[in-house]
């Protein structure tokens, strides 16, 4: 099973520019540091993966190899999938866009710059207005449960050797400058007051999901991680909402996209959808915006949560080819402005165009890109392999980890990463793939 998975996995790493078997070796490990004992405010949950791993770019095509592959419809708690996160190794991100396809646009996220919002005590200020204006334009960011914002000015059209930035936090409000000379600079803001937060945590979880015909497992790891997040998430300290846009394709009728308002009650929203399946569909492309529109337009997000999140869920690339409709660029800025992280997931079959589509959305709004890996558990799989790593130990969660495990971790890290060090940002300055193992960031947030 490990010489199977390698070799998948070395036959994928065509699209990782200066890709080897050593860095394919070194993919599925796991930081040595995420092996240490960790203190409580960084603990994640067993299931998810770590970003600090090296899967990046050597998964660029990981699911058209998996699609090569015989495949097994697995039972619905065996859905494999693997994790990659393109701002903890953005320098290798930067190049494999230049040199993936050219048939869907490009962010220019040539030049990335970080907002980190504290408050009097150091602590990370989450939902906080960044208001960043320059010469040539004005934007607006919402900070994360991290307290950073990360700004792409060639995108916002913001241009000149300094901006300006003002975070507004409730009645605290501070100024300060953002040098776009120096590559990946981060600008402090900190408040003179303590931060304020709720002795309940809210956490806005929506899923888009396409519901054409060839995703009937995800969907139904979808319901299992509904079922998950109401088993292990809601407490005294956490209330998570849940909602849920379904979307198909123009060709399937006036169903073009349904909504499940977001709902507290978790339980009851996991019978809710219970009847959602899979059907229609039958060209590639689906409309994917108008599933991405829905969520960000029609959900009513909650303005004290302490983070919102978006799992894309898709086989298919978007119709890029609809003229009336805003495409996914578009989707992505909204997200960001509204500080909402947008994580994708890559079902099995997801052709090059999706890829691109995918990751961008994923690596603009701070989040990272996930891929089901076909098979479950099953002889056939190309996710049961638990290879020993380069950097010590070896990693089940990476090659084997559970698609609802892998969601409920991107909320846990959520929660964690408002009280860890809003300074501590992997991939800042030097890929984590390119650190020696000892030195590896864990947490994407």
């Amino acid at each position: 099973m490990r010489e199977m998975l390698f070799a998948l996995l070395v036959g994928s790493c065509v699209m990782a520019p200066g890709c080897n078997k050593k860095d394919v070796a070194m993919a599925i490990a796991p930081a040595a540091d995420e092996m240490a004992p960790r203190s409580a405010p960084e603990a994640v949950s067993a299931g998810s993966a770590s970003v600090g791993g090296d899967m990046g770019g050597a998964m660029a095509k990981g699911d058209t190899a998996a699609a090569a592959a015989p495949t097994m419809r697995a039972p619905v708690s065996s859905v494999q999938a693997g994790e990659w996160d393109d701002n903890a190794n953005y320098r290798d991100y930067v190049r494999w866009l230049e040199e993936a396809d050219r048939s869907a646009q490009r962010l220019d996220i040539t030049d990335r710059e970080f907002v980190v919002v504290k408050d009097r005590d150091g602590k990370a200020v989450p939902n906080c207005q960044v208001t960043i204006t320059s010469p040539t334009g004005k934007a607006s960011l919402i900070t994360m449960a991290s307290g950073r914002a990360i700004v792409f000015p060639n995108d916002l059209g913001l241009h000149g050797d300094t901006l300006d930035a003002i975070a507004a936090c409730g009645r605290s409000q501070v100024a300060g400058k953002i040098s776009t000379k120096t590559a990946d600079g981060v600008t402090e803001l900190s408040l003179d007051t303590a931060r304020t937060l709720a002795t309940r945590r809210t956490v806005d979880l929506a899923f888009v999901l396409d519901t054409t015909g060839s995703m009937g497992e995800e969907i139904e790891a979808v319901k299992g991680t509904i079922r998950a997040v109401a088993d292990k998430l809601s407490n005294d300290q956490t209330s998570v909402r849940i909602g849920l846009v379904e979307y198909k394709d123009r060709s399937d009728g006036n169903d073009l996209t349904h909504t499940y308002p977001f709902s507290s009650d978790l339980h009851e929203f996991s019978r809710s959808v219970a009847a959602l399946r899979a059907d229609g569909g039958g060209d590639t492309p689906e409309d994917m915006h108008a599933g991405l529109t829905a969520a960000l337009d029609n959900l009513q997000w909650s303005q004290d949560a302490v983070a919102r999140l978006v799992v894309v869920i898709a086989d298919a690339p978007p119709h890029l080819d609809y003229q009336d409709e805003q495409d996914y660029g578009a989707a992505a800025r909204r997200a960001a402005a509204h500080g909402i992280k947008l994580f994708t997931v890559s079902a099995s079959g997801m052709d090059d165009t999706g890829q691109i589509v995918m990751r961008q959305m994923a690596q603009y709004t701070g989040a990272s890109n996930m891929f089901v890996m076909r098979g479950g558990a099953g002889p056939d799989s190309v996710g049961g392999g638990d290879p020993k790593s380069s950097c010590g130990g070896s990693h089940e969660n990476y090659a084997s980890g559970k698609l609802d495990q892998l969601i409920l971790g991107k909320v846990t890290r959520e929660l964690a990463s408002l009280d860890a060090d809003p300074m501590s940002i992997p991939g800042r300055g030097q890929d984590e793939n390119a650190k020696p193992c000892n030195q590896r960031l864990v947490m994407a947030n």
